[in-house]
């Protein structure tokens, strides 16, 4: 099937879903009413009881057309009785404008509401009042109906129903069900869709259909439950307003949405860039000539019918509620050409509907009321199809914005399952591009301890190294020397394979180490160690490289003290101050000089080491007085290797 052939039968399909849908009701009301063999079609109507100017009338009867100044009449309906009935009786009144109290022989069946001021209103719902077999006389009975209505000449008497409770109670709960339960049922829906079409079009307020559908919906939901109080709350030219002017309102959010579901559909039918000339997606004036030159025949129309001669006693109340029709079926021929001519089936056939509907109740419906001119009983009394047209509108609506709503979550999630991908995509280039970064750091890391290492064994071991294989080859085999130079030589190479311990920044395992390493040395020469070591905080960034300066510098100091001050005593001190740490180590030399000592290598090497631990390294004695040297390791801001010295530190000197 070609899309052209498919287009069109989409359009007849719509057509004909609303030529059922608008005589489905139709066809309820058949069933709703009384059959023909209980109505009584004949009374006599006076202003009171006995009035002896009663006149005979034919049921049902409207004041407007012969007693349009009356608020209320009283009705006489005979019906005789061969026999006694042998089962329950029951008085229907299918239809009444506006309120009715019944009696039968003399005795109050019962009413319908309030009878004072402002009148109880029946509507569209049946009056059941069941008859008891008791009050019932064989021969002649009579039943006497007050009719009140809530304004002059607005009076209707529906053709009653009398006979057994069993044949007429299928009629009466069909009819209860359409002008009383169904209207409420859609009224409470339509005010859940008003509820959950507000809250997408809060959270969706560029998308157009979710706002007018809301505000129509609960105008309707209102509108439909206010008409069906019974006893009103205001006087009866009060609630006239309120219901014309929410009749009003409702129109007005009906084309509103109307116009809101155009732009919709062109917006999901036409190309980007092809559904409005301006850009704006804005709906062009010129779609809304059709509505308004639909909108001002409609009030031309109005003003005809109301002065026409065939409605000459009109009320204003029944115009307007003609007019609102007029503007409905207006616009629901524009929303109808609408949907016809972009194939769309919901929005066809809803506005259809809805227009079938108009026209429908402005033939049935006052001023007009076209079946009271027919023979009695050849049409039922007519219940209103524009409500239940509205409902389907605003179910169409609700179904295509729900439709929309899940195309754009499809949409959304293909979009997101896109995104994922391509998120994946990239996240494993950035992992695999990540792991070569982090290989060539651990490259350059191996590369640079390597160095480190090459450059600290040339340094320390391969110097003492140098010096022992001078020694030999000059001939100066002497064993002390030879011993100690080795023994340098052990020493500073356990100090290289204790930096490459890992301390996680624990300077108190760094001392220990060096506790261990310098406690047999002193304990051979004869020298005594104080050992004083708090414990000591974490130190940030202490590297190998950094541990390995801290204990050149203190060997460094260990090894002045012994060989060149001739110390016999040795305080060692590590404690936490406010800017540090601090080690201090001091013994009881012969001390020295510092200005005579400036260029000592072995001073100069303390400082270049204790600049690039980034710490700061303080040289105090005198002659005769020993010497204290005193090492500061801050612990934040610490500088890496190589880095500028920290403040207070102290150019060195001394011995080398």
């Amino acid at each position: 099937m070609t899309v052209g052939a498919a287009a069109r039968r989409a359009r007849w399909v719509a057509l004909a879903t609303a030529l059922v849908l608008a005589c489905l009701p139709l066809a309820l009301e058949r069933a709703a009413a009384p059959a023909e063999a209980w109505r009584l079609r004949v009374a006599a109507v006076g202003e009171t009881v006995d009035d002896e100017r009663a006149r005979a009338v034919v049921l049902p009867h409207r004041w407007a057309d012969d007693c349009a100044g009356c608020r209320a009449l009283w009705y006489r309906i005979d019906h005789p009785m061969p026999d006694l009935p042998g089962e329950a009786q029951a008085v229907v009144l299918p239809q009444l404008a506006d309120n009715a109290a019944v009696y039968l022989n003399g005795r109050l069946l019962g009413q319908g509401g309030r009878f004072a001021d402002p009148v109880a209103r029946l509507g569209m719902r049946p009056l059941w009042l069941p008859a008891p077999a008791a009050l019932w006389q064989a021969g002649d009975n009579r039943l006497y109906v007050l009719v009140k209505a809530a304004r002059p000449g607005a009076g209707h008497m529906p053709a009653p129903a009398i006979g057994p409770e069993a044949e007429l109670a299928g009629a009466w709960w069909v009819r209860e069900a359409l002008a009383v339960t169904l209207p409420q049922v859609l009224a409470t829906a339509a005010i859940v869709l008003a509820l959950m079409m507000g809250a997408m079009a809060w959270y969706r307020r560029r998308e157009p259909g979710y706002r007018e559908l809301a505000v129509a919906a609960a105008l309707f939901g209102a509108d439909t439950h206010a008409r069906l109080f019974v006893e009103v709350p205001f006087a009866a030219e009060t609630w006239d307003a309120v219901l014309l002017g929410q009749r009003g309102v409702l129109v007005v959010a009906v084309l509103w949405l109307v116009r809101s579901l155009a732009r919709a559909a062109r917006d999901d039918v036409a190309p980007e860039g092809a559904r409005i000339a301006d850009g704006t997606g804005r709906v062009p004036r010129r779609a809304l000539c059709g509505p308004l030159a639909a909108t001002g025949s409609a009030a031309v129309a109005a003003v005809l019918l109301a002065s026409a001669s065939f409605v000459p006693a009109a009320s204003a109340v029944d115009v307007a509620e003609a007019l609102a029709r007029l503007v409905l079926g207006a616009a629901a021929m524009v929303l109808a050409r609408d949907g016809w001519r972009r194939a769309e089936p919901r929005l066809l056939a809803s506005g259809a509907l809805l227009a079938l509907a108009c026209g429908i109740d402005l033939l049935r419906l006052p001023p007009l009321a076209l079946p009271n001119a027919l023979p009695a009983g050849l049409l039922p009394e007519p219940l209103p199809l524009v409500p239940w047209a509205l409902a389907a509108m605003a179910a169409a609506a609700g179904w295509l914005l729900l439709v929309r709503f899940v195309e754009t979550l499809n949409a959304a999630e293909l979009l997101n399952i896109d995104l994922e991908a391509l998120v994946h995509e990239r996240t494993a280039e950035l992992q695999a591009q990540f792991g070569r970064v982090r290989e060539l750091e651990r490259q350059q890391v191996v590369a640079a301890e390597r160095e480190r290492l090459m450059r600290d064994m040339h340094d320390g071991v391969g110097g003492h190294l140098v010096s022992i294989l001078a020694m030999i080859e000059a001939d100066r085999r002497r064993p002390g020397e030879l011993a100690t130079a080795v023994r340098e030589a052990l020493t500073d190479m356990r100090l290289m394979v204790d930096s490459l311990e890992p301390v996680d920044d624990d300077l108190n395992a760094v001392l220990a180490m060096f506790h261990d390493r310098l406690a047999p040395r002193l304990r051979a020469s004869g020298v005594t160690l104080h050992w004083d070591v708090a414990l000591l905080p974490a130190v940030p960034g202490l590297t190998p490289a950094r541990v390995l300066h801290v204990l050149r510098i203190l060997q460094e100091a260990v090894s002045n003290a012994l060989r060149h001050g001739g110390a016999r005593t040795l305080w060692m001190r590590a404690a936490a101050g406010p800017d540090g740490v601090e080690i201090e180590l001091r013994d009881d030399g012969t001390g020295f000089a510092p200005d005579g000592v400036a260029g000592g290598r072995g001073l100069k090497n303390m400082q270049r080491r204790a600049q690039e631990a980034g710490a700061a390294v303080h040289i105090a004695s005198r002659p005769g007085d020993g010497c204290r040297v005193s090492l500061r390791l801050p612990l934040v801001g610490s500088a890496g290797e190589g880095g500028p010295p920290p403040p207070g530190a102290h150019p060195a000197a001394g011995p080398a």
